[in-house]
């Protein structure tokens, strides 16, 4: 039976051939719109999603100021500062190593220049664990000293390393000594270890991973001194940016960061632990209800197409009156005449949805090139089978659902009504 209907159904798409495309157009341009957004919104999601898993790893948390991220953040780009006991985060049970990045503003004094007089100023200085360098690059990038010069390592206290700009400015070079004063009369004579490589960490606009992930506002004049210099200068930590914590082998990194969270969170630290899975979740809801707003306009023209479905099937009832009452006339039912139009406006949804779907993907594999091509990301295509098999059956159902009152109409038709007409 339903093998029958299905053919009558075709026969009658095909017997009306231009008509038949000229509404499966408007079905198929809804279908590439909502199609091609929702494969990019998809694409973006996991090269993102990608590029955070480069970056972050999955073993891998970061300790950021209570509602810095989250829907609960707070208002304003500037970084939140929080206190932090690094060692006593260092001995939580599952953490294999943990480095955290603190920023003051300190005077600073260079050497005394040939006519005697020297630099002075108050510049950014910052403290850096020395495992920032050597266990978080896919973090930091890539972080160089000149020749001649080198970073931090571990038990360094009474060294600096510079800018290339503040260096030219204090008119130093490694092995010259700057002072550097704290709070109060705290102040040091730091020797300068290295120069850092132009283009690395936070002495370039351009700066890779350490200007973009600690410091959002990348300084050329920036100081950099060991972690625990710091201490030294201002005191236990009370403006710590950011840390990162790495876990031992087989520990899982969620119930881990919420620990860690919460025995920081005792110790007066406000402080929210951030996994990849809370990244990624994040990510997965901006990114899909971007693409379901987005989806949602395109899909007014899925609208339009289910209404030129509809006037379509009005037609077809009208010039095949005489034919709904010879079926009816020989035995068929209403509930025949009702499935065999609901069939035939399902087809025509079916195949706006088959074309607008190949449609959909081409165009969201030419969007990509082009944002690839012209803004240097390589945005990955998505053609996700659950996409196509949800749009297939709602295409099929947009069809039926637009022909179900011309059907209700064909089927209702009073046998010697539809017999006399002409």
């Amino acid at each position: 039976m339903l093998k029958d209907f299905l053919l009558l159904a075709g026969q009658s798409i095909v017997h009306r051939k231009l008509r038949s495309w000229l509404t499966v157009i408007g079905v198929f341009i809804g279908i590439t719109a909502v199609v091609a957004l929702i494969s990019i919104g998809l694409g973006l999601e996991r090269t993102i999603e990608e590029q955070v898993a480069k970056v972050f790893g999955v073993d891998t948390f970061i300790l950021m100021a209570e509602g810095t991220f989250g829907p609960q953040r707070h208002a304003g780009g500037s970084a939140e500062e929080y206190a932090l006991d690094l060692e006593y985060l260092r001995s939580i049970d599952g953490i294999k190593v943990a480095a955290a990045l603190r920023e003051r503003t300190g005077y600073v004094q260079g050497p005394p220049s040939a006519d005697g007089t020297s630099l002075q100023g108050f510049f950014p200085v910052m403290g850096l664990s020395p495992e920032l360098v050597t266990e978080f690059e896919s973090f930091t990038g890539t972080l160089k000293a000149l020749p001649g010069g080198r970073l931090f390592e571990p038990g360094d206290e009474a060294v600096v390393v510079l800018g290339t700009e503040i260096a030219e400015r204090l008119g130093v070079t490694v092995g010259d000594t700057i002072l550097v004063a704290g709070d109060e009369s705290a102040e040091l004579d730091l020797t300068v270890i290295g120069i850092m490589a132009p283009g690395e960490g936070g002495d370039d606009d351009s700066g890779g991973g350490f200007s973009a992930g600690m410091r959002p506002s990348a300084d050329k004049d920036t100081i950099y001194v060991p972690y625990e210099t710091m201490d030294l200068l201002w005191g236990p930590a009370e403006d710590v940016l950011v840390t990162l914590v790495r876990s031992d082998p087989g520990v899982n990194v969620d119930e881990l960061a919420d620990r860690a969270e919460k025995a920081l969170k005792a110790r007066g630290s406000d402080v929210s632990a951030v996994t990849y899975s809370d990244i990624s979740e994040a990510i997965g809801t901006m990114t899909s209800t971007v693409s379901a707003f987005l989806a949602g306009i395109a899909g007014i023209s899925l609208l339009v197409g289910g209404v030129g479905v509809m006037n379509t099937m009005f037609t077809s009832v009208l010039e095949r009156t005489k034919e709904i009452g010879v079926m009816k006339a020989v035995g068929a039912k209403n509930s025949h005449v009702l499935m065999i139009f609901l069939i035939e406006s399902g087809l025509i949804g079916l195949v706006g949805g088959i074309v607008g779907t190949l449609f959909g993907l081409g165009l969201s594999a030419v969007a990509s090139s082009f944002i690839g091509r012209f803004f240097d990301i390589k945005l990955a295509v998505v053609a996700s089978p659950t996409l196509i098999i949800i749009t297939l059956l709602g295409s099929f159902a947009i069809g039926a659902i637009a022909g179900l009152w011309p059907a209700w109409r064909a089927a209702k038709l009073p046998v010697v009504d539809a017999l006399r007409y002409e």
